[in-house]
């Protein structure tokens, strides 16, 4: 077996370079690197050489979870929703509490038995403690807990009381922030990662001058695309970044993150093609580290048969751990040259992009002065122009079009898509070619 291995020295990255400059016969290498639209550039090939440092796992679970939310507003149709994707395989629900009647929501739910995601307000909030004590013993369930809206100071007070609630139960994770909005208004991914870390210091400076933070509890929401790599380095970046803040707060609690495969990219013809999308996007999340994740319908923008693309999304992850075995290995993506880098890459400028925001006076001054929704169009309308002039590829769309493929859609739906399409480049294109 040594002399297998001898056979085969190792070769630097100038070996490597020197082949590729004779394989490309007289191209210039230049034209093998690449503009990442993250504004770094993405080499032809990485070695050990590229790599900054030992890497350590940056998590070592390898399991998930898999969360449904449900579509319905009406409490005992989203209860028999719930219900049926627990028992084809689920094991995490996502509750806006604000929208339902909690009682008959959870009604024969067994929370000690699965991870509970609520979005809560100072309204419903203590009708929600109310419930969980009367049912179970709460050190007894694994619960997050988002706030509906956390947008200034008056939101993080708010905030503030429900901490105060539900502090001294030991698995109820309340230190929470939510980027899939922004995620799906189609930011870019080292700007995803700074908002998050923005709106998380944000809180932990607030509560560090009236409670001890270090026994919060993390969690962060948020949302994946069908960039592969750069995803899984995006969610290992946000992991990395958090090491750095638990040491500087003296914080305890690993990150406890939730995945939701996005919208930017979806399409309502050929939608099919969404459920490849989202498996691509679950694999990314996995890769990543993702502790719940929720795999959208393939005809989440344009409902066609909910029975249907529910069970396929349940299945898609199902497939994942069953059949592919991706919950029997941790960070895969560990020692990689070219993710690490990735990685490191991401965290950098999400870094120095959090730092441009701190001088602006921190998260929610950046909200109060338009800066985010100011720069997230500036990106989104990138985004949109290289799927417009097809250096993008959309397949199905502005490639390989089904010419045959018919969509009815009720001019009351076509209104509503008209609005998301502002920042889904994908469903953009589909209105202004094909649904005019």
């Amino acid at each position: 077996m040594q002399k297998i291995f001898s056979e085969f020295p190792p070769n630097t990255a100038a070996d490597w370079k020197n082949q590729l400059m004779k394989d490309l016969k007289g191209d210039a290498y230049e034209t093998l690197i690449w503009q990442n639209d993250n504004g770094f550039e993405v080499q032809a090939f990485y070695t050990a050489e590229d790599l900054k440092q030992t890497y350590e796992p940056a998590f070592t679970h390898a399991n998930w979870d898999v969360c449904v939310q449900g579509k319905s507003f009406d409490s005992k149709e989203l209860n028999k929703q719930l219900l049926g994707d627990l028992q084809r395989g689920a094991n995490s629900i996502s509750v806006h509490c604000a929208k339902h009647n909690l009682s008959t929501v959870l009604n024969g739910i067994q929370l000690n038995y699965i991870q509970t995601t609520f979005f809560v307000n100072e309204n419903n909030v203590v009708e929600l403690k109310t419930y969980l004590e009367k049912n179970y013993a709460l050190n007894g369930l694994n619960c997050s807990l988002f706030p509906e809206k956390l947008e200034n100071k008056t939101d993080l007070e708010n905030w503030g009381k429900t901490l105060d609630l539900f502090e001294d139960f030991k698995n109820i994770k309340t230190l929470s922030f939510d980027a899939l909005g922004f995620h799906n208004l189609n930011c870019l991914a080292y700007y995803e990662v700074a908002l998050i870390f923005s709106g998380l210091i944000e809180q932990l400076d607030f509560f560090a001058a009236k409670k001890n933070v270090a026994s919060f509890k993390p969690v962060i929401k948020t949302g994946v695309s069908s960039d592969f790599f750069i995803q899984i380095a995006k969610l290992r970046a946000i992991r990395r970044l958090w090491s750095i803040l638990k040491k500087e707060y003296n914080c305890t609690a690993e990150l406890h993150l939730i995945i939701e495969t996005g919208l930017t990219n979806k399409s309502i013809s050929d939608s099919y093609n969404n459920l490849l999308r989202t498996t691509v996007e679950a694999m990314a999340a996995v890769a990543g580290g993702c502790d719940e994740l929720i795999v959208t319908e393939f005809d989440t923008l344009f409902a066609s048969n909910n029975t249907l693309s529910e069970r396929m999304a349940i299945n898609q992850q199902l497939i994942l751990k069953e059949e592919s075995y991706l919950d029997k290995m941790a960070d895969i993506a560990c020692g990689s040259y070219y993710i690490e880098s990735m990685t490191d890459a991401l965290a950098s400028k999400a870094l120095d992009t959090f730092k441009r925001f701190e001088k602006e006076g921190g998260y929610f001054k950046c909200i109060e002065k338009d800066i985010f929704s100011t720069e997230i169009t500036a990106q989104a309308k990138k985004r949109s122009d290289l799927i417009n002039t097809k250096k993008q590829i959309s397949i199905g769309i502005n490639t390989y079009r089904n010419e045959k493929e018919q969509v009815d859609i009720p001019a009351s739906a076509l209104e509503e898509l008209k609005h998301l399409a502002i920042n889904n480049p994908v469903l953009n294109f589909e209105l202004e070619h094909f649904f005019k």
